[in-house]
C-alpha cells in the first residue's frame, strides 16, 4: 500500500526529482549515449515511460509498478539500483520517499532550473525594494532578518572598491560623512558609475574570463601584442555598451556591415587563448584546440555550461550530445588560422594606439629627468676621479695585475674526468673521456672582490687533431658557465648572477645546430652555447664574463666555477683551460682586448698628467662604472631608456590577433573520443536543441551565434550575467558555482531572485551600470558585516545573506589601494602593458634566463595592476589569488598563504607607499596625534579611536628609538644616504612613519572588503 501524500505541497521536477537523478542514475541512464544502459534515458520522459520487456521504469501515479521504485528498494546485489560496481551512492530512505511520492503524483515532467525560461514573478509584499523582498522574505520563512546598516565609512569603502577596485579619498570619505542627504549613497553609486575607474574594475574580471595574457604560453611563451582590445574593454564598460552589443561585437564584429576597425578588434576575445609554438607538434592539432578552447570559453562565460565534457562523448549530466558540441565549434572552425604561433598566428588587425602616445610622452619626459641627474653625477665624479687615477698608476708601477690567475683548491668532474692544474694555472683533462661532463674549479682569489671572470681555452698536440678537445671533431661546446659561493666545509651554494659575455671568436649558430654564441653559456638551456667550430687558426680562445653585481666574499667563502657540457652532440668537453678574475670594472670585464690599466702598466707614464687623452677617457669611463653616486644614476638612465625604446614601439602598428573567415569554409566532423584527427560524422552549425532556438531569419554564422546568446528565449545567458555581477559585489554569486549551472553545479540560493534580476537585466536593454545600481541600492547590499556568532554557527557561508558580506579584498585591488593611498597611483587609462615589481630572478630562472623581467621606471610603476605585464607562464608574482589566464576562468580564487602577508610587508611597491605616506604624514599635522589621525583617515577612511590612537603612539615611539640607535636602518628603508641620515632628524621621523603606515596598510579592516 502506498502512503498518501495529500497533505504536502506537490513536488517540482526541476528541484526535487532531477538533482536526485543525477546523482544516483543519469551516468548509466543520461544523455551519455555511449555510456547509456537498457536503452534507457531517465531525464526524458518518453524513455522514463515507455514499456520495455513488459515493465515500465515509471508508471505516473503508480509507484508499485514502476521498476524505478522495485530497482531502488531492491536487497538483490544484481538488481538493485545503482549497481554497486557504478560506486555510486545508493539512495537514502528519504531520497527513495521523495522519489515514491513524486510517481504517486503523477510523475510530472519539467526541465532542469537553469533551461527553464526565467519568470518574473512579482516581489513579496512588504518591501520596498525587489531585492530586499526576495531576500528578507527568505529571512522571514528561517526566523532571520537583515542585518542592520554598515556604518558609512564601511559602507563607502565597500562601494568604491566592488565599482572601481579603488578606495575613496579621505576627502570623499569625510564628505560622505557629512552628507546627510538621503540621495548621498545614490549620488556616490552614480559618481562611481561614470568614473572612468569602473571599467578598469570590470575589465579585471572580463579579461580573466576572456583567458587574457600578454604571451602565448607553453615553453616558449613568447609574447604578444593584443593589449589594445584590453583597452577596448575598459572603454566598452566605461561606455555602458549594452551586454548584447558588447557579445556581438566579441563574436562577429568583422562580420557586421561596414565593421568598423573597433568591431574588428572586439573579436580579440576569441583569440586570447595559449597558442602553442613548440617544434614537432602538428599546426593542425593546435588549430583544433583553438576552436574547442572557443566553444568551453562560450559555455563558460555566457552559458554557465561545462560544455567540454561533451567533446570526448555526450554530457553525462547536462542535454549536450557530442553532436551538438561540434555543431557549436563549427561556427569557430573556419576562422583563417593555420595553427601557427607567433608571427603565424594570423588573422591580424593592424592597430596604432592612441595610449601609447600618452605613454610615450610619460616615459620621455622621465628619460629626459634622468639624463640631468646623469650628467651632474658626471661632473661631480670629476675630482675624485683623480685620486683614483693616481692610485691605479701606483698599482701599475708596483706590477699588480689587472687580472689574477685561479689556484684550484680542488678540480672536480660530474662524469669522472681526470683534471689536473698546473704551475701556470692551466688545467688538464684526462683519463675517462665522457660524452658530457660538468668541471668546477674551487678556488678562492687573493682579492676579496671579483667583478669578472676570464675563460681561456688552449689547443694542444695531444687533443684530436691539435685543436681544444679530446673529442672526436677537436671542437668544444660550452654550453653554461655557472659562478657559485659557499662557506668552506658547507654545502649550502649560492648563485652569482653573471651580466655579459664576450668571447675572441664565437662560431655561426645556424651551422652549429644552434651552438656558437659565447651569450648562450648564461642561460641554462643545453641546446645552446659556446664553440669556436669554423675559426680558420687554431689559438687558445678567450671569453669574458662580467658579474651582474661585484661580488665580495668573506674569509671563508670560497668560489665554485662551473664548465658545463652538456650540448645534445656530446664528446666536446674542454680539453685545457685558465681561469682567471679581475675586481675591475668597464672594459677590463666587457672585452677580451688589453683593458685602459693593462695600456697603463705598459706605456708606464711619470705621472696622471702624462696620460694621453684617449686613454684618459676610457679610463674615466672605467671610474665611472666604479663611482656609485655616478654608476646608479647611469643605470636609472639606462633602464629609462630601454623603456622608451618598448614604448616607441608599442606607439607603432601592432598586429592583434582577431577573427576573419576563410574564403571556403571547412568541414566540422565530431571527432571520435575528442582526438583531432580522428574525423567522424560530418555536422553543420548549430546550437543545443535544449536550450534555446534558433533566433528565427538569423544567418547561421558567428552574428546569428551572438545573437541567439543574447536572444530572450536563451534562459541562461542573463541569469549567468547577473551571477557574475552579484559576484563581484558580494564575492559569491547567487548561484556559488559561477561556471557550472548544469546538474553538477549548485542551485541558486534564491532562484526567484535570480530569474527576477534576469528579467530585469534584459527589459533594460541588458544595461550592466543599471544593475548594479539596483543591486547596491539595496538594504541587502547595504547590510553591516559584522559576523554574529549564533548567524555564523547557522549559516557560516552567508547563503541566506542575513549580512553584508566579509571576504579578504583581492591583491590586484590591495597594490591599487596602496598607491592610491599613498598618492602614487598614475590614473592614466590605457597604453601597453607596465611591469610592477616583484623579485628578482623569477623570470630568469623559469625561462633558463631567456627572458629577463626589468621594473618599469617613473610614472609608469604605479599605473594600475590591470595593466602589469602578464605572462602566461607565472602570472605576475605579487598576486596570490589571481586566475592564471591559461583558460577561461569565473570562480574568484582566495587564499589565506602566508606568502601574501610577507608580500603586504615588505614588497617595493607596499615599501614605496609606506615611504610616500611616511613623508606625507610629517606635513599633515604638528603633533603624532595630528599625523596618525590623518594616515587613519587617508588608509582607512575614518578617524582613529583614542585607544587606537594610543597603541599606534607607541609603536611610533618604538620605531623612532630603534632608527635613532640604528640610523643605517632608517637609511636602507627610505633609500637615503647614511651621512645625511646621520644629520637630518626629520628622516628619522620619516623612517618611524613609515612603519606606522605600514602597519595600517596590513591592518585586517584595511585588505578586508567589509
Amino acid at each position: 500500500m502506498v502512503a498518501s501524500f495529500t497533505s504536502a505541497a506537490p513536488l517540482r521536477f526541476s528541484a526535487d526529482i532531477l538533482p536526485l537523478l543525477a546523482t544516483h542514475c543519469l551516468h548509466c541512464h543520461g544523455p551519455d549515449e555511449a555510456k547509456r544502459k537498457a536503452d534507457l534515458r531517465l531525464d526524458v520522459r518518453e524513455s522514463a515511460v515507455a514499456e520495455r520487456s513488459g515493465t515500465r521504469a515509471i508508471v505516473p501515479g503508480k509507484p508499485e509498478l514502476s521498476d524505478l521504485i522495485h530497482r531502488i528498494t531492491s536487497a538483490d546485489p544484481n538488481e538493485v539500483m545503482p549497481p554497486p560496481t557504478t560506486h555510486k551512492p545508493a539512495l537514502q530512505p528519504n531520497e527513495i520517499a521523495t522519489l515514491t511520492r513524486w510517481i504517486a503524483e503523477g510523475a510530472v515532467w519539467g526541465k532542469h532550473w537553469a533551461l527553464e525560461p526565467p519568470q518574473r514573478a512579482a516581489p513579496p509584499a512588504g518591501f520596498e525594494h525587489p531585492v530586499d523582498a526576495w531576500v528578507g522574505s527568505a529571512l522571514a520563512r528561517e526566523g532571520l532578518r537583515l542585518s542592520p546598516p554598515a556604518a558609512k565609512h564601511r559602507l563607502l569603502r565597500r562601494i568604491s572598491f566592488d565599482l572601481t577596485g579603488l578606495p575613496p579619498s579621505a576627502e570623499e570619505a569625510a564628505d560622505f560623512e557629512q552628507d546627510q542627504s538621503p540621495k548621498a549613497f545614490a549620488q556616490v553609486v552614480q559618481r562611481l558609475l561614470a568614473s572612468p575607474h569602473f571599467g578598469e574594475r570590470m575589465a579585471m574580471w572580463w579579461l580573466d574570463a576572456a583567458r587574457y595574457s600578454d604571451t602565448d604560453g607553453f615553453q616558449q611563451d613568447a609574447e604578444r601584442t593584443n593589449w589594445p582590445w584590453r583597452d577596448w574593454v575598459v572603454a566598452a564598460f566605461n561606455a555602458n555598451m549594452p551586454f548584447d552589443q558588447f557579445t556581438r561585437d566579441q563574436f562577429a564584429g568583422d562580420l557586421l556591415p561596414q565593421a568598423s576597425p573597433d568591431q574588428q578588434l572586439a573579436t580579440c576575445f576569441h583569440r586570447n587563448h595559449m597558442t602553442n609554438g613548440e617544434g614537432g607538434r602538428d599546426p593542425e592539432e593546435s588549430r583544433v584546440d583553438y576552436v574547442l578552447d572557443r566553444i568551453n570559453t562560450v559555455g563558460t562565460t555566457w552559458l554557465g555550461l561545462t560544455l567540454g565534457c561533451a567533446q570526448c562523448h555526450s554530457h553525462k549530466f547536462d542535454p549536450i550530445s557530442q553532436a551538438e558540441y561540434y555543431r557549436l565549434s563549427a561556427f569557430f572552425n573556419s576562422i583563417d588560422e593555420t595553427g601557427s604561433a607567433g608571427s603565424g598566428a594570423r588573422p591580424y588587425l593592424s592597430v596604432v594606439s592612441p595610449a601609447a602616445q600618452r605613454s610615450l610622452a610619460e616615459i620621455g619626459s622621465w628619460v629626459e629627468s634622468r639624463k640631468a641627474i646623469e650628467l651632474k653625477a658626471r661632473r661631480n665624479a670629476e675630482n675624485p676621479f683623480n685620486g683614483w687615477l693616481a692610485e691605479r698608476l701606483r698599482e701599475a708601477r708596483a706590477g699588480v695585475p689587472v687580472w689574477q690567475r685561479l689556484e684550484a683548491r680542488r678540480l672536480e668532474s660530474a662524469e669522472g674526468t681526470e683534471l689536473r692544474q698546473s704551475a701556470d694555472g692551466i688545467v688538464r683533462a684526462s683519463g675517462p673521456r665522457p660524452n658530457q661532463d660538468d668541471y668546477r674549479l674551487v678556488s678562492h682569489p687573493d682579492s676579496s672582490r671579483v667583478t669578472g671572470l676570464k675563460l681561456e681555452v688552449f689547443p694542444h698536440p695531444e687533443h684530436t687533431q691539435g685543436r681544444f678537445t679530446r673529442g672526436q671533431s677537436g671542437e668544444f661546446i660550452l654550453t653554461d658557465l655557472k659562478l657559485q659561493v659557499r662557506h668552506q666545509g658547507q654545502s649550502g651554494l649560492r648563485d652569482v648572477a653573471l651580466a655579459s659575455a664576450v668571447a675572441d671568436f664565437s662560431a655561426d649558430t645556424k651551422a652549429n645546430d644552434g651552438y656558437g654564441n659565447v651569450k648562450d653559456t648564461l642561460d641554462d638551456d643545453p641546446r645552446n652555447g659556446w664553440t669556436t667550430q669554423g675559426a680558420t687558426n687554431v689559438t687558445a680562445h678567450v671569453a669574458v664574463f662580467a658579474l651582474a653585481e661585484p661580488l665580495r666574499l668573506a674569509s671563508d667563502e670560497e668560489m665554485i666555477i662551473e664548465l658545463r657540457h652538456r650540448s645534445t652532440r656530446g664528446d666536446a668537453n674542454i680539453g685545457r683551460f685558465r681561469v682567471s678574475a679581475t675586481s675591475q670594472l668597464g672594459e677590463t670585464v666587457q672585452s677580451v682586448k688589453a683593458s685602459p690599466l693593462e695600456e697603463i702598466a705598459t706605456a708606464a707614464p711619470s705621472d696622471t698628467s702624462s696620460i694621453n687623452p684617449e686613454l684618459r677617457g676610457r679610463l674615466f669611463a672605467q671610474f665611472l662604472e666604479e663611482h656609485e653616486p655616478y654608476r646608479d644614476a647611469r643605470q636609472a638612465l639606462d633602464r629609462a631608456t630601454r623603456q622608451l625604446n618598448e614604448t616607441r614601439k608599442a606607439a607603432e602598428k601592432l598586429n592583434v590577433m582577431v577573427l576573419a573567415d576563410r574564403p571556403e569554409a571547412r568541414e566540422t566532423h565530431v571527432l571520435i573520443r575528442g582526438v583531432w584527427d580522428k574525423p567522424g560524422e560530418r555536422v553543420s552549425a548549430g546550437v543545443p536543441a535544449s536550450i534555446a532556438p534558433w533566433p528565427e531569419g538569423q544567418p547561421t554564422n558567428r552574428l546569428g551565434l551572438a545573437l541567439w546568446i543574447t536572444s530572450p528565449d536563451n534562459p541562461l545567458s542573463a541569469r549567468v550575467l547577473v551571477n557574475h555581477l552579484w559576484q563581484l559585489l558580494f564575492g559569491f554569486g547567487l548561484v556559488r558555482t559561477p561556471e557550472d549551472f548544469g546538474l553538477q553545479g549548485e542551485r541558486p540560493t534564491h532562484p526567484e531572485l535570480l530569474d527576477w534580476l534576469a528579467c530585469e537585466l534584459i527589459a533594460s536593454g541588458w544595461n550592466i551600470k543599471h544593475l548594479l545600481a539596483l543591486i547596491v541600492s539595496s538594504a541587502t547590499y547595504q547590510q553591516d558585516s559584522t559576523i554574529q556568532p549564533t548567524l555564523l554557527a547557522r549559516d557560516p557561508d552567508n547563503r541566506l545573506l542575513a549580512r553584508g558580506a566579509r571576504y579578504r579584498l583581492p591583491s590586484w585591488m590591495l597594490r591599487d589601494a596602496a598607491l592610491r593611498a599613498a598618492g602614487l597611483l598614475n590614473p592614466a587609462l590605457g597604453g601597453p602593458p607596465i611591469r610592477p615589481y616583484q623579485p628578482e630572478g623569477v623570470w630568469e630562472e623559469l625561462f633558463m634566463g631567456r627572458f629577463k623581467y626589468e621594473p618599469s621606471q617613473g610614472g609608469s610603476q604605479y599605473r594600475r595592476t590591470l595593466y602589469a605585464f602578464w605572462r602566461r607562464a607565472i602570472a605576475p608574482t605579487f598576486l596570490f589569488d589571481s586566475a592564471q589566464r591559461r583558460t577561461c576562468e569565473v570562480r574568484v580564487p582566495r587564499t589565506n598563504t602566508p606568502l601574501q602577508a610577507l608580500t603586504l610587508l615588505n614588497d617595493e611597491t607596499y615599501l614605496d607607499a609606506s615611504r610616500a605616506l611616511g613623508k606625507w604624514a610629517l606635513e599633515s599635522g604638528t603633533t603624532p596625534s595630528e599625523r596618525i589621525q590623518a594616515l587613519f583617515r587617508r588608509i582607512l577612511s575614518r578617524s582613529a579611536t583614542d585607544r587606537e590612537c594610543e597603541i599606534v603612539q607607541h609603536q611610533l615611539e618604538e620605531a623612532t628609538s630603534h632608527y635613532q640607535s640604528h640610523p643605517v636602518d632608517a637609511a636602507k628603508l627610505l633609500r637615503r644616504d647614511e651621512v645625511k641620515i646621520l644629520t637630518d632628524g626629520d628622516w628619522i621621523s620619516e623612517a618611524a612613519y613609515s612603519i606606522v603606515a605600514s602597519l595600517l596598510l596590513n591592518l585586517d579592516e584595511a585588505i578586508t572588503h567589509e
